[in-house]
């Protein structure tokens, strides 16, 4: 399967006050984020920013992992998918709570992480997300990736958007979390297709939408 998937500017570029992508054709790396499934049952984090500047890569950070939130729902099996929206859900709980945002511990006692933790596996996902015109383009390497990486995958993502994204973006992520959870349950299917960018697209607006109802545009911290 081929997980290269084309995607229009989402709005959180304009949310963020980025300036809009040019019109020229010819591809733009923006973000490459790597999870490393290491001997030790644990996952480690990293980026190559390209060279961009800060608010881009904040930008191609949410959207890269919004994005493989949902490539991992539209791959996993009804069940697997169910218990990762559940902890996803938990996760925003977590965060978002009555005294503020929290920047939680998402790890610790996680059920999703359980299997590779008893029986560990090295595996390093690549995921990249570049620019094409006013289009975005999302790449998972390698194309076909054993399921047992993906919830834990997501997970390990989100947890370190919660300790590197300024306020206003973690913000914007937590929202835009809820918001795909509620595509999920109330709009559309996992396994469709096109729910890889309907999903975040629509996560991502209505997060946007909350925001500017609250108190107008924001440039993160």
């Amino acid at each position: 399967m081929n997980c290269r998937l084309l995607f229009k500017i989402f709005p959180v570029l304009l949310f963020l006050a980025l300036p809009v992508p040019g019109r020229a054709q010819a591809e733009k790396a923006l973000l490459v984020t790597k999870i490393a499934f290491g001997s030790d049952g644990t996952a480690k984090v990293g980026y190559d920013t390209k060279g961009n500047a800060a608010q881009e890569v904040e930008s191609s950070k949410i959207q890269s992992a919004l994005i493989f939130y949902a490539l991992a729902m539209n791959r996993l099996d009804a069940e697997s998918g169910k218990a990762l929206l559940n902890q996803v859900q938990a996760s925003v709980g977590k965060i978002a709570t009555e005294q503020g945002l929290v920047r939680a511990d998402l790890l610790k006692g996680n059920p999703l992480l359980k299997t590779l933790q008893a029986a560990p596996a090295e595996q390093t996902l690549d995921l990249t997300f570049s620019q094409v015109g006013k289009s975005n383009t999302f790449e998972l390497k390698p194309e076909t990736v054993d399921p047992k990486f993906l919830a834990p995958g997501v997970i390990y993502l989100f947890q370190d958007q919660v300790k590197t994204l300024s306020e206003s973006g973690l913000r914007l992520m937590v929202l835009a979390m809820g918001g795909m959870n509620k595509w999920y349950r109330e709009v559309g299917k996992a396994s469709d297709a096109d729910s890889v960018a309907k999903a975040p697209a629509y996560a991502l607006n209505l997060a946007v939408d909350i925001l500017e109802k609250l108190g107008g545009k924001k440039k993160p911290n």
